[in-house]
């Protein structure tokens, strides 16, 4: 009899332990199954920059010679000339680039700096708007004894539309004309001397003869 309860004892405890499986005491919890919306995270808000449009460029065009007009400033500067717009208008939304003088044809005269008071402004990096469109300066030299050229000035025109850029093209250019002299030299006068000749005697004068 001690032998049977024996093993009954053993068997009473092999069941025990296969029916808490948790160590605590109680029943193991039921198995939960995970999806797909129980483990996605939200989505994240994107912390780069964000992309720019990329930046339209406006129409533009080279003017060779811009509509000017000018004289010279004054008689103690008689190869600095005033610039200014001359016989044309610019449209809204236009900006011209003054860039250095130039003549046509060339060969006759250059430009020469030191030709203007220093307090002038000089034409390149002036900018032309609709609204404003200052007097600049440009200082020429003769460098041909004769001949005729225009004085120009270009610029590069940026505008609002192209129809804009393409009325720029159509005005007339300059209207500033040079012309060459030769420069004047002073008379000069041959270092001669003159031949002297003895008076002739009249006629019919006797010749003086030495006193004896």
């Amino acid at each position: 009899m001690r032998v049977w309860a024996v093993t009954v004892s053993v068997v009473a405890l092999l069941l025990a332990g296969c029916s808490n499986t948790s160590g605590d005491g109680g029943t193991s919890p039921p198995d939960v199954t995970a999806t797909a919306g129980d483990t996605t995270e939200p989505a994240q808000e994107p912390t780069g920059p964000e992309s720019t449009q990329p930046k339209q460029e406006k129409p533009s065009v080279n003017v060779a010679s811009l509509p000017i007009g000018g004289s010279s400033v004054n008689d103690e500067h008689p190869n600095c000339f005033s610039v200014s717009l001359s016989g044309a208008s610019i449209p809204a939304g236009t900006t011209i680039e003054l860039r250095g003088a130039t003549f046509d044809p060339e060969g006759v005269f250059q430009v020469d700096d030191q030709a203007c008071p220093g307090d002038l402004p000089g034409c390149p990096g002036v900018h032309w708007t609709a609204d404003q469109h200052d007097t600049c300066y440009v200082g020429v030299r003769q460098t041909a004894k004769s001949g005729t050229t225009t004085l120009q000035v270009p610029g590069h025109a940026t505008c609002a539309s192209q129809a804009d850029c393409h009325a720029l093209l159509g005005n007339r250019g300059s209207e500033i004309g040079l012309e060459a002299h030769t420069p004047e030299t002073p008379n000069e006068t041959p270092n001669e001397t003159p031949n002297e000749t003895p008076p002739e005697t009249p006629p019919g004068t006797p010749a003086e003869t030495p006193s004896s």
